[in-house]
């Protein structure tokens, strides 16, 4: 477990202003197309469904964005694969809202993102990579399963919440959503960049427990999660379980899929429970 206690690849520091200027513009971009994507929403009928699709392109495709700002240290290059992914983050939002089955379309982000990442061999540094070793997969598939497992139990147990699919088109409409915009934005900027990046300068536990913190920020603004109080206790509990066990997964098997396979896992149970 080495890993869990040195930082990897000790390299030079970059100018903070060439990474600083371009994430500061690409925020205030996020910030200005989630808002742009709000007050569309606020106009019902067709303009509804066209504001949710600038929404969560706007959210998780800054997310994105500010990831690949940070892996390619500032420079120019980071703005056409951003956009690449956005466009098919934004197809997959827009035909998720105008077609029953439309939302599968998300399936293509990562797809675009994983090109993307060929193409830049500086990406690698973010562990977009098959793991070295391949039983980690099952490893991180099985953590978010477990945990998965035990927030539908004790939600079930402690609360009386139900679990059940409702239905399947909606249901395969979430998971797409986690496999091609959630999970995907949160582990490729938590773990890949901010985690990568804060690991070679201060080890894995600062690394791990700052990026955790942040993405359970992430978690808890989003207005799709329940706002009552031991839903937002259980998202810290849960969320806070899963982003560490994602940085160990990340430093064990030195690629993001594993942790990216975990979320996966997690949400696809947590998409059954059946809120009252």
């Amino acid at each position: 477990m080495d890993l869990l206690t040195a930082p990897f690849e000790a390299t030079g520091r970059r100018p903070a202003t060439a990474v600083w200027r371009p994430l500061l513009l690409v925020s205030a971009a996020m910030l200005a197309t989630v808002g742009a994507g709000r007050l569309l929403v606020e106009q019902g009928g067709l303009l509804a469904e066209l504001g949710a699709a600038v929404e969560g392109t706007g959210a998780h495709g800054g997310f994105i964005a500010q990831g690949l700002v940070i892996a390619l240290g500032g420079r120019g290059a980071w703005a056409a694969p951003a956009l690449r992914v956005g466009a098919a983050l934004f197809a997959g939002f827009l035909l998720g809202r105008l077609l029953p089955w439309g939302g599968l379309a998300l399936l293509l982000a990562p797809a675009v993102l994983l090109h993307e990442c060929r193409r830049f061999p500086r990406l690698s540094r973010m562990g977009v990579l098959a793991p070295a070793r391949p039983g980690t997969l099952a490893i991180g598939f099985a953590v978010g399963a477990f945990l998965g497992a035990h927030l539908l139990v004790t939600a079930s147990l402690t609360f009386g919440y139900g679990v059940s699919v409702v239905s399947l088109a909606g249901y395969a409409t979430a998971l797409a959503y986690d496999v091609g915009a959630n999970a995907l934005s949160a582990e490729w900027l938590f773990r890949g960049a901010l985690f990568s990046h804060w690991w070679r300068h201060w080890g894995f536990w600062g690394a791990a427990a700052t990026a955790t913190a942040m993405s359970l920020l992430r978690y808890l603004l989003d207005p799709a999660l329940p706002q009552t109080a031991e839903a937002r206790a259980g998202a810290i509990f849960y969320l806070a379980a899963l982003g560490l066990a994602a940085s160990v997964l990340r430093a064990w098997s030195g690629s993001l899929v594993p942790g990216y396979l975990a979320s996966i896992a997690f949400f696809a149970a947590y998409r059954t429970l059946v809120v009252w």
